[in-house]
């Protein structure tokens, strides 16, 4: 999945794209201007995607993680979390008319897939790069509201993507900074994985994070550990593609190109190359032309057989009409108004 340096592609990037077909390619707001600019770059990248639906990615949560912005913020999902402990069917209908709305604004602008929900839990440890993106503490509320936004990312319009599997919730680290481990038993981590072990079935990606749980697996890294990314396929019974988080955190060593071998040879179905200088945690502002180079010189496989019939058999959700999405902008404020009180979180939708 490659990311792109700007607003719109220079001549080394077409050629990249030409010669090596990446799967997919992710946005970030160093790539998004305006809506019309962004309708161009994403033509030009569908014109030149060998995929049969353009996967054409952003992280688009609402809260801090919002990249394109063209339809308004929307809040962070911690919001709805707290609101299920008062009124559990309300919230689920905020979660899900939260995520169809945040895929309108992609498709609306061409972007075909929409890199959420997070399933992390958000527990005391939680570290502040997850917080808020964090729906709840309790695994079930985590399901619950999690398999809404992919409802409602699939009713916007887009594909969507479970994260950061097996779970990020438990770590007092940020994998942009480093490596964490998660120094707890096999029963506690299938407790906090249940959210993505109930919904990876249901889930069109799942992504990976850059985390060590030695009880599963004391070698390696989820990304590289080939046990944990068999248990997402095999026992959990994803259906789709794993991706590994983006090559470019400094919980990754070593080459650049090294690391998506691995990954890959490990179980990855494909990686996520955002080229990002990572700066003060997160990623997306500064472009990385150094590993862009290496990329460029790397001998990376193709997919595989199973991972190419997958997305050449991908169709695109119907985009939302006119009047659907002014019927699910107004049901949302209508909603947003009556929130329970104490929930006071940006919204300019």
């Amino acid at each position: 999945m490659l990311g792109i340096g700007g607003m719109v592609l220079t001549e080394a990037e077409r050629d990249f794209i030409r010669t090596r077909r990446p799967f997919s390619f992710i946005l970030f707001a160093r790539s998004i201007e305006s809506p019309d600019q962004m309708r161009e770059l994403t033509a030009e990248l569908a014109a030149l995607s060998g995929t049969a639906a353009p996967l054409i990615a952003v992280d688009q949560e609402g809260g801090r993680v919002q990249r394109l912005t063209f339809g308004g913020r929307l809040p962070p999902v911690q919001a709805y979390g707290q609101w299920y402990a008062v009124n559990p069917a309300a919230a689920e209908e905020m979660v899900e008319l939260h995520a169809t709305l945040l895929a309108h604004q992609l498709r609306e602008v061409g972007a075909t897939w929409l890199l959420g929900p997070c399933l992390d839990l958000a527990l005391p440890e939680t570290h502040a790069i997850i917080g808020n993106r964090a729906f709840a503490a309790d695994p079930a509320v985590v399901t619950t509201l999690g398999r809404a936004f992919l409802r409602g990312v699939r009713a916007g319009g887009c594909f969507n993507c479970i994260k950061h599997a097996p779970g990020h919730g438990r770590t007092s680290a940020d994998t942009h900074v480093e490596m964490p481990t998660v120094d707890a038993d096999a029963a506690t981590l299938a407790h906090d994985a249940q959210p993505f072990a109930a919904l990876a079935p249901e889930a069109d990606f799942i992504m990976t994070a850059h985390i060590r749980y030695p009880a599963w697996d004391a070698a390696h890294a989820a990304t590289f550990s080939p046990k944990i990314l068999g248990m997402m396929k095999q026992q959990w019974g994803h259906r789709g593609l794993v991706l590994a988080d983006d090559l470019g955190m400094h919980a990754l060593k070593g080459p650049y190109a090294a690391r998506a071998a691995a990954a890959l040879a490990a179980g990855c179905d494909g990686v996520i190359a955002a080229l990002s200088v990572i700066k003060h945690g997160m990623a997306g502002t500064f472009w990385d032309e150094e590993n862009f180079h290496a990329l460029q010189a790397a001998m990376l496989p193709a997919l595989s057989p199973t991972a190419h019939a997958y997305v050449a058999n991908l169709t695109l959700p119907p985009a939302l009409s006119e009047i659907e999405a002014a019927e699910k902008i107004a049901r949302f404020r209508a909603l947003w108004a009556s929130r329970p009180a104490g929930i006071d979180a940006p919204c300019t939708v």
